[in-house]
C-alpha cells in the first residue's frame, strides 16, 4: 500500500522527556565505605525545537549522572525531577528581544518570533538555582521536500516497517540535513519527541552536493498499522548540530541515557550543555495506509 503526501505545514511545539534501576545485591558483602569522590553540581541542558510558523520551544533539564537514575525509572518522574522550572529564557535576534513563556515541565516557548535565515540569536537563561547560561546559533536556511512516499513494509520476521521514499533539491555547497519520524499517539507525545528509539535520519550531502537528492529509507524501532498518524521533518541543519546528533544517536540506547549529557558532548551553550540550534523544519503529517493527510 502506498501514499503519497501533499504538502502542509504544522506547527508543534514540541518537548518533552523520559527515561527510564534495577540494582540486585542480596549475595554481595556490604560495601566498604567510600570518601573524597567529588559531586559534580548539575548544569542547564538546553535542547531547542524551531517549528513552521515560527513558535520556539526551549526545553531545559538539569544534568545528572549515570547512577542517579536507571533504565526502570518512571518516566513521567524524572521529567519532574530534571526538569527545569525557575528560569528567565530570552532570545535575541537581530531586531528585538523576546521573553519566552514558562509552559511547564522545562519547556519555555515563545509564541511568535520572525526568524530570519542566515541571522544570528542569542539565547540568555538565568536560573535562580542553577545560574545563567547563553549560546548562539545561526537560523539555517529551510528546504522542503520535492516528493515524499510512504509505505508498509513487512520485512518476514514478523514486523512491518514505515518505508519512507523522499527527494528535495540541495544546493550548491555544503550542506547537512535531518530527517525525523515521529509517531503522534497523544497518549504518548511525551516519549515520542525524546525517545531515542524514534527515528532520526542524518544526512551529509558529500555525494550529491548541488544536486536533487532522492533515496528510500525503513523506519526501525516500531511496527506500523494503517491509520497510524507519523510525521515526517526535513530540515537544513548546522554541521556542529550535525557532530552533535551523530554522537549522541551512535551512543544512545536508552531513556536514561539519552537523557543525560556526557562531558565529552560537543556543547555550544556557554556555562551548561545540550544545544542551541534554530532550523525551519518541513513537515508533512501521514495517515499510514491511506490517502488522506492530516
Amino acid at each position: 500500500m502506498r501514499q503519497r503526501t501533499r504538502t502542509q505545514q504544522h506547527g508543534m511545539i514540541g518537548a518533552g522527556l523520559l527515561a527510564l534501576g534495577f540494582l540486585v545485591g542480596s549475595c554481595l558483602p556490604d560495601p566498604l565505605p567510600v570518601t573524597g569522590i567529588p559531586v559534580l553540581k548539575p548544569e542547564i541542558v538546553v535542547s531547542t525545537q524551531i517549528i513552521p510558523d515560527a513558535s520556539l520551544a526551549v526545553l531545559l533539564t538539569k544534568s545528572f549522572g549515570a547512577l542517579d537514575f536507571s533504565d526502570d525509572s518512571d518516566p513521567q518522574e524524572l521529567i519532574e525531577q530534571i526538569a527545569v522550572d525557575d528560569a528567565v529564557v530570552t532570545v535575541t535576534g537581530p531586531d528585538s528581544t523576546y521573553r519566552l513563556i514558562n509552559l511547564g515541565t522545562g519547556v519555555y516557548g515563545g509564541i511568535y518570533i520572525p526568524f530570519q535565515p542566515r541571522a544570528s540569536y542569542r539565547l540568555d537563561v538565568t536560573s535562580e538555582s542553577l545560574g545563567s547560561v547563553t549560546a548562539t546559533t545561526t537560523v539555517q536556511p529551510p528546504v522542503s521536500f520535492d516528493e515524499l512516499i510512504t509505505e508498509l513494509y513487512f520485512n518476514g520476521f514478523d514486523d512491518t516497517l514505515l518505508q519512507v521514499t523522499h527527494q528535495f533539491a540541495d544546493p550548491v555547497g555544503k550542506d547537512w540535513y535531518m530527517i525525523n519520524v515521529q509517531d503522534l499517539r497523544r497518549q504518548d507525545a511525551l516519549e515520542n519527541l525524546l525517545n531515542p528509539r524514534s527515528f532520526t535520519r542524518l544526512i551529509d550531502d558529500a555525494n550529491f552536493d548541488g544536486r536533487n537528492h532522492r533515496e528510500s529509507f525503513r523506519v526501525i524501532y516500531r511496527d506500523y498499522y494503517v491509520g497510524d498518524t507519523t510525521a515526517i521533518y526535513l530540515a537544513r541543519i548546522s554541521e556542529e548540530y550535525y557532530n552533535f546528533m551523530k554522537l549522541r544517536l551512535d551512543n544512545r540506547y536508552s531513556f536514561t541515557e539519552y537523557l543525560s549529557e556526557p562531558v565529552n558532548y560537543p556543547t555550544n551553550v556557554v556555562g551548561g550543555k545540550g544545544f542551541f540550534n534554530l532550523q525551519v523544519p518541513d513537515v508533512r503529517i501521514v495517515i499510514v495506509g491511506t490517502e488522506g493527510m492530516e
